[in-house]
Parts: structure tokens; C-alpha cells; sequence
């Protein structure tokens, strides 16, 4: 079934499993129904239950991993294992891998554990053991990861353990040793139904391919329109190739839509049209034609940040309630903006499916270098950097600093000061500590840089982004832009301590009214919601479709990104604004930008647009290939500017040039302050 975005799948997979049922096709221990989520199979437990006043408990209904887990307990010593066996969460992992890089002398700095996580995981998403590894090739510890992965799972069976991955993983092992086990459950599962199927990775596929019984009894419920997860393994490919793997397959579309207004449809059937990879469908709806799609063109990300509270207060005041909007955004970083400005306003708002922008792990991190270059006497900071990234300094240094500085009567970096100078602790630990405190001294004095300039000093020179550059993760790269993002938020102050004193008064006047509030969300996140209203800001190329995408030799990438777009829409009902901006602000410095190539896909019947050019024209090929060639980025500056000239700012405005410094120049501003701005980012006024 391919079911298009607001078509009840759901409904429909649970009537089927129903009518199986019902009509006596096959008992309820006899089909298998798996799904992504828990959230999903107790859903669907709940609407068969409903539906046929049964209990649903031993059931096979639920995940991949927990139906392969209930498999494996059956006959894990088939795959070395023995009943007990230990199924460990990613901390133990962690640990486990730490114990293996050891074990083979391997840096655990240079190659973390954590990296060498997400490289086995892939590996396993593709039904890979150890002694598959050598002809997919890996570049992990030098060439060595597929010695590190043999290791790593002979380590488990020496504690009767298996990972995540393994669950499903074990199974393929288990029915390869003996087929008779295959076979028992080909024979046993007269039925199979799977939900979400475009979101299968290699390895479910497979499993599925040795689960299903002769007969080809398999239905599987998938809209090859909204994978989006392909960068955790998914394969859209698995539903392509559906009709090739069994015989005499039936497809039947999805289409007739229950969830937006027929605006909203068509410009999402428009745009996803554009992907070449597809099955080919079209959502419809009884509904009337609803508003159009509005593009909204401002100037920078604060004007869109501004405009979209506006437009929230202006429809609050005609009735609309405030959750009933959403704002999806494309990556994490972007919810600074809106998140500072709610917290301005006093709107209420919530992040779904992640964390406040200032609650971050890396945030509160560089939050806490700043605090420590900024007062000698925020010990809470201290505490939390002083071995980030790690250094050797654990808890026995700290407690000897502790009781120190309460004997002394200090903080603890004054204590540390004092505790270096007399060498109290091992040559080691003495150095790293002495190079800590010199670092701190060495931003303190720093006078040439500005607010901005200095933080992202102080990052760099700590080691603290080479940190997470060095990380591999899925989730370091979203760390990194949120670091940048902190950047360009504190490129709004004087200071690092008036930017402290912001970001105190922020964290301590937030809002909390989890029931009626703005919701912000990542296109990722918002994957089977919907909203009345929908915002749908940064659609400009590099940020949406995003510049990984847009650098790819094959148009995978920008096919995905498509797909997510696609997902935004279409988690509207009634309302859809879609925002880009002329300019944003990166590392503290102004960047034109270049309307998404995606504006350009939207059927001019299903939109308006408040620009003075249309927005096909932002889009089309021909202008963004002029910008790209003509534009290096940043404004051009034709007239040499000199002291004493009248300059404009995209940001700041006007104002008049007091003095130069190589690249910069210190401007009055007519309507801010006395600021250092480099000269490429101002137009003089002739």
C-alpha cells in the first residue's frame, strides 16, 4: 500500500489485521505485524483491541528489534549465546568499545569510542559481520575497524551480551547456522505486515526476505515520498524494489487525503513531483481549496523571527489557539532565533523532540568557557570544563582543589593558580593545568577582538570544536552548527559579560506552558505530526536543501532533502507560510543568501508571495547560477572606503567611519553603537 501523507495507514493496516482475524484467515499468533515505534505498536494494539474486544497480549505486534529480540531468546545459543542473555544500552557499549580500542593500543582521543559505535551500527544496519567487512572497506583507527568489530563482538558473547543491532542481526546468523529455525517461522507467520516500510534498513529487509512464507503472504504500508531517514540507514530502495522481489504484487495508492486543504496538497504534489526516484502518486481531498501558501521574503533571520511572532500574535487575537502553530525548521541551530525572541515577547513555546537551544549539552558547555574567562569567580563553570575535552583531570584533582580553595578561602581557578605554582600535583597534571590557567589569562587580555571574535577564540584554542569535528557521530555535526549559532547570537553584543547577563536573564524568565505553546520542531521531528498552522523558515540554498545535500556528485541527497520538504507541507491543515531571507548572519559576519531552489517547484496557482519578484523567479536556475557566480558570498564592495566615509551596514544601517584596521573598520552606527565590522560587509554611501 503506498500511502500518501494523511491518508489513515494506520487505520487502514489495523482494519487488515483485523479482518484476518475476524474472517478466520489465521489466528492472531500466526501474523506478524512490525512497526517502528512503540508509540506505533501500541497504537495499533489499542485500535485491534478496540475493533475486536480481544486482548491483544502475546501478540506479534511491535518493533523490529523487540520482535527480533523475542526471536533470539528462543535459541540464542545458536549464535553463541546463552537464555540470560544481556541485551546492553548505549552507555555499556560505550564503555565495551573503550575496553577494545585499548585492548588493540588504539588512541581513544583520536578514535573515540563513540565513533566506532556508529560505524559498527551502520555495519550492522546492512546485515554485515565482522568477516563481510573487508570488500565495504572502512577508514576508522587506520583501516582497522573490521579487527576492532570482531573484537568488539567475541567480547559480547564472552558476557552473554548483545547490542541493539544485533538483535535483528543474530536472527539472520541464526537462521544462515540453521534453516530449520528459518523455516519454523516461514511456516509459523501465515501473515506479515509491516508499517513504515520506506524506512527499512538492508538488514530488516533481509529479515523480512527470510521471514515470509511461501505463499508471499506480506503487506507492507510505506510512501516512498517521506523517507527521510536515509543518514540512520533507511534505503528507499527497499520499496522500489518490492515489486521485483515478489511475486504477483498488488499496489494500491493511498491518495485521498484527510488532513490539509487542497493549497496545501497541490503544492506538495508539485514539488515532489520534481524527484526522479519515485512511484508516482497524487494526494487529493474532498476539502475546499483552503488559503494559499504564503512566501514571505525579509531581510534577515531576526526580521523572520520578528515576522513570524507578529503573525502569531495577529491570528492569537482573532481566536486561533497557540498550539495550533508549528515551526519546522531544517536543522537544530535555526531555533535560537525564535526561541530568543519568544522568550522576548513572552510567548510560550516548546521544542518537540529536542532540547532549548541553551539547554544543549555543547551550548552549556561553551556557555561555561565563556563564564570562566568572563569572572574569576564562577566556580559552577570551572567545574564543568576543566576536563573538557579531557585532559587527565578526574575527580581526585578536583576534590584536592576543592579542599584547598575552602581552606584558602577561594575559587577554584584561584585556588588552582595557587596549587600550580607549588607543584602540588604530578608533572602531568601540573602542565595541563598551568596550560588551562594561561589559556584563560591569555582571553582575558585579549583587547584587539570583538565580542564574537573572541568566543570563537576561546573555542578554537581550548580544543573544544576540534572536539566535535573530530566526532564522527550522527549528532556532532548538528552540535558544530549549533555551536556557530552561538557565534552569531553573541555578535549581537558588546561583550562576552553583557551576552552572559542576556543569556542569565533568559534561562531564568523562560516560559513554561507545555499545553498552549508555539511548537518548534526539525522537519525530522515533525514526521507523523500535524498542525493547523505551519512556518517554514530558511528555505535558502545551503540551509534548505542544506550544503551536504547540495555538494553530492548524485542527487540522492538532494532528493531527500526534497522529501523533507515535502513532510513540512503536508503537516499542515489549514496554513502555510514558507520564509527566506535576503542575508544571514554566519561566524558573526553577513552572508547574502540564495533563495531554495525548491521555491521555484511551487505552483504558482497554490501561492502568493510578498516579494516584488515572484518567487519562481528567486528559484530559477538561471538566477541562482548568476548569484553563485557573481557573488563570493559576502557584499560586494566596489568603492574603497575610507575614514570619515558615510557606510551602510546590512544589519546595523548607517553610519560613519572612524577608523580602519587592515580588514576592519569601527563604525558609528546612527542608530546602535560604536562597532568593529569587517570592511567587505559595508556599502559606501555615495
Amino acid at each position: 500500500m503506498l500511502a500518501g501523507a494523511g491518508t489513515g495507514k494506520t487505520r487502514v493496516l489495523t482494519t487488515k489485521l483485523s479482518k484476518i482475524i475476524r474472517e478466520n484467515y489465521a489466528n492472531p499468533y500466526e501474523i506478524l505485524t512490525v512497526t517502528f515505534t512503540n508509540k506505533a505498536a501500541n497504537e495499533m494494539k489499542n485500535r485491534v483491541e478496540s475493533i475486536l474486544r480481544i486482548n491483544t497480549a502475546g501478540w506479534w505486534i511491535g518493533t523490529f528489534h523487540s520482535m527480533g529480540a523475542r526471536i533470539l531468546r528462543k535459541n540464542p545459543e545458536i549464535v553463541g549465546l546463552k537464555k540470560q542473555f544481556t541485551i546492553i544500552d548505549t552507555d555499556d557499549q560505550l564503555k565495551l568499545l573503550k575496553q577494545v580500542l585499548s585492548f588493540h593500543n588504539i588512541d581513544d582521543k583520536r578514535w573515540p569510542a563513540k565513533n566506532l559505535s556508529y560505524v559498527i551500527q551502520r555495519w550492522k544496519d546492512k546485515g554485515l559481520n565482522p568477516d563481510n567487512i573487508d570488500q565495504h572497506g572502512s577508514d576508522f583507527a587506520n583501516n582497522k575497524g573490521a579487527i576492532l568489530y570482531e573484537t568488539y563482538q567475541k567480547r559480547l558473547k564472552t558476557l552473554n551480551a548483545a547490542d541493539y543491532g544485533d538483535l535483528l542481526l543474530q536472527n539472520l546468523n541464526m537462521f544462515h547456522i540453521q534453516p530449520d529455525i528459518k523455516n519454523y517461522y516461514k511456516n509459523k507467520f501465515k501473515f506479515v505486515l509491516v508499517d513504515e516500510y520506506q524506512d527499512t534498513n538492508l538488514c530488516q529487509y533481509q529479515w523480512l526476505q527470510n521471514i515470509v512464507n511461501k505463499n508471499q503472504n506480506i503487506c507492507v504500508v510505506g510512501d516512498d515520498d517521506q523517507s527521510i531517514y536515509s543518514w540512520r540507514g533507511a534505503e528507499v530502495k527497499n520499496i522500489f524494489k518490492f515489486e521485483k522481489e515478489y511475486d504477483k504484487v498488488k499496489v494500491i495508492k493511498l491518495e485521498k487525503n484527510y488532513r490539509s486543504k487542497a493549497n496545501i496538497l497541490n503544492a506538495a504534489n508539485f514539488l515532489i513531483s520534481n524527484n526522479k526516484n519515485r512511484m508516482g502518486k497524487d494526494l487529493w481531498t474532498d476539502d475546499d481549496a483552503g488559503e494559499k501558501i504564503e512566501i514571505i521574503n525579509v531581510n534577515n533571520n531576526e526580521e523572520e523571527a520578528t515576522y513570524i511572532s507578529d503573525k502569531i500574535e495577529e491570528l492569537l487575537s482573532s481566536g486561533v489557539l497557540l498550539e495550533s502553530f508549528a515551526i519546522l525548521v531544517r536543522a537544530s541551530y535555526q531555533t535560537r532565533a525564535f526561541e530568543d525572541r519568544f522568550i522576548k515577547i513572552g510567548m510560550p513555546y516548546k521544542i518537540i523532540g529536542g532540547t532549548k537551544f541553551y539547554e544543549r549539552l555543547e551550548i552549556r558547555d561553551a556557555l561555561a568557557f565563556l563564564r570562566i574567562v568572563a569572572s574569576d569567580y564562577d566556580d559552577l563553570a570551572f567545574e564543568r570544563i576543566i576536563n573538557v575535552p579531557k585532559k587527565g583531570i578526574g575527580e581526585k584533582t578536583i576534590r584536592s582543589i576543592e579542599v584547598f580553595r575552602r581552606e584558602k578561602d577561594l575559587s577554584l581557578i584561584q585556588a588552582t593558580k595557587e596549587l600550580v605554582k607549588i607543584n602540588y600535583f604530578s608533572n602531568k597534571i601540573n602542565n595541563n593545568l598551568s596550560n588551562f590557567i594561561k589559556l584563560v589569562e591569555k582571553w582575558r587580555n585579549q583587547k584587539t577582538l570583538n565580542a564574537s571574535e573572541l568566543a570563537e577564540t576561546i573555542l578554537d584554542e581550548s580544543g573544544y570544536t576540534e572536539m566535535w569535528q573530530n566526532d564522527k557521530s550522527v549528532e556532532a555535526e548538528s552540535r558544530l552548527d549549533n555551536l556557530k549559532e552561538l557565534i552569531n547570537a553573541i555578535s549581537e553584543f558588546d561583550t562576552i559579560r553583557s551576552f552572559i547577563e542576556h543569556i542569565q536573564l533568559v534561562m531564568d524568565n523562560e516560559l513554561n506552558n507545555k499545553n498552549n505553546s508555539v511548537n518548534i520542531l526539525t522537519f525530522h521531528a515533525s514526521k507523523g505530526l500535524e498542525f493547523e498552522n505551519i512556518f517554514l523558515p530558511g528555505w535558502e540554498e545551503e540551509v534548505f536543501p542544506n550544503k551536504r545535500a547540495l555538494e553530492e556528485r548524485l542527487n540522492e541527497g538532494l532528493e531527500e532533502e526534497r522529501r523533507l520538504a515535502y513532510v513540512g507541507i503536508t503537516r499542515a491543515q489549514k496554513r502555510v507560510w514558507i520564509l527566506h531571507a535576503n542575508s544571514r548572519i554566519i561566524h558573526g559576519q553577513w552572508f547574502y543568501s540564495i533563495p531554495s531552489r525548491f521555491l521555484s517547484e511551487l505552483p504558482s496557482d497554490n501561492i502568493i508571495s510578498n516579494s516584488d519578484t515572484n518567487a519562481n523567479y528567486f528559484g530559477n536556475p538561471d538566477y541562482q547560477n548568476n548569484i553563485l557566480e557573481n557573488n563570493n558570498t559576502y557584499i560586494e564592495n566596489k568603492d574603497t572606503i575610507l575614514k570619515g566615509d558615510r557606510v551602510f551596514h546590512q544589519k546595523f544601517g548607517y553610519g560613519l567611519v572612524i577608523n580602519l584596521e587592515n580588514d576592519n573598520a569601527e563604525v558609528n552606527f546612527e542608530k546602535t553603537s560604536t562597532k568593529k565590522v569587517k570592511i567587505d560587509y559595508l556599502i559606501k554611501d555615495v
